[in-house]
């Protein structure tokens, strides 16, 4: 789709302002001179042109200025409070037996707009988010990574794999979550659910295989459909094995879950979530470190 993009050259303020948060430099001017565009065609979309003009002189013919939300409140959240949303938020592993409202799981997705990209007004500039929830649909996701795991465990327990990986980290890497799995498989061969913790609801984050950073992507939008469910009183847990599942991530002939989250053929699963209301109440904050470094001014 080509990119038009232009400006009232009588409404402009001539301030230059489009020019400096341009990202790919589409507009250039001299100091008080009027903005000329040059390959529109590269347009990111960011829209970062439209929200900084305050004469609303600069037409888009991929970004309406009617969609436009206008910014009242400068800073919606104090930043201390915000710190303290970070660290409240937990991974919940143990949901009450309620469904999450269909619009409100809607308007968690559609915070991954506005998560940090990669795409660059590409394919993947449009998040791709889907949606499960009930517990009819539940249970099919849950039995889908089941049978994926299992799959996925015979593989890395085959001889072949065992060789390559005393030569190859990946394999290596991957064999160290057979532990995991036995465990998880054990639970559901005994009737407790230690895969999707008898969640409610899911989601799933997948992008074109072209996305540059596919997987930077897909994680900063789950991120922050956690911390919008988390502030509508929703737990998440971030899960590998239901986002592996999907993939069919290294098992191309598991693919039950891809085929029922009706995937497009082109598109790689990168990150996923259950979601739904907790069961258990967190009295406390655990500790969690983190290891800062400033680099001398030397570099040494």
């Amino acid at each position: 789709m080509s990119t038009q993009i232009a400006i009232a050259s009588e409404e402009c303020k001539k301030d230059g302002l489009c020019v400096k948060v341009c990202p790919v430099r589409i507009f250039t001017a001299a100091e008080g001179q009027l903005p000329s565009i040059h390959d529109a065609e590269h347009c990111v979309l960011c829209g970062q042109c439209l929200a900084v003009c305050p004469s609303n002189c600069i037409t888009h013919s991929r970004l309406e200025q009617a969609r436009l939300s206008r910014i009242e409140d400068r800073k919606p959240v104090e930043g201390s409070a915000m710190v303290e949303h970070l660290r409240q938020r937990r991974s919940v592993r143990v949901y009450k037996p309620v469904p999450v409202e269909r619009e409100l799981l809607e308007r968690i997705a559609s915070v991954a707009a506005y998560a940090p990209t990669s795409a660059h007004g590409g394919e993947g500039w449009v998040r791709s988010v889907t949606l499960v929830s009930g517990a009819a649909d539940m249970s099919r996701v849950l039995e889908f990574t089941v049978q994926y795991m299992d799959e996925l465990r015979r593989l890395l327990r085959s001889p072949m794999v065992r060789l390559v990986a005393k030569l190859k980290i990946e394999p290596r890497r991957a064999r160290s979550m057979l532990h995991d799995m036995d465990m998880r498989l054990s639970e559901h061969g005994q009737g407790r659910d230690a895969v999707i913790y008898g969640a409610p609801a899911a989601a799933f984050v997948h992008t074109p295989e072209t996305t540059p950073e596919p997987h930077a992507d897909g994680d900063s939008a789950l991120f922050s459909m956690m911390l919008a469910a988390h502030a509508f009183g929703l737990g998440t847990c971030w899960n590998g094995w239901i986002a592996k599942a999907a993939d069919a991530f290294k098992v191309k002939r598991a693919t039950g879950l891809r085929r029922m989250l009706q995937i497009p053929e082109h598109h790689t699963v990168v990150a996923a979530m259950t979601l739904g209301y907790p069961a258990v109440k967190l009295h406390s904050v655990p500790q969690r470190e983190v290891a800062v470094h400033w680099p001398s001014a030397s570099g040494s």
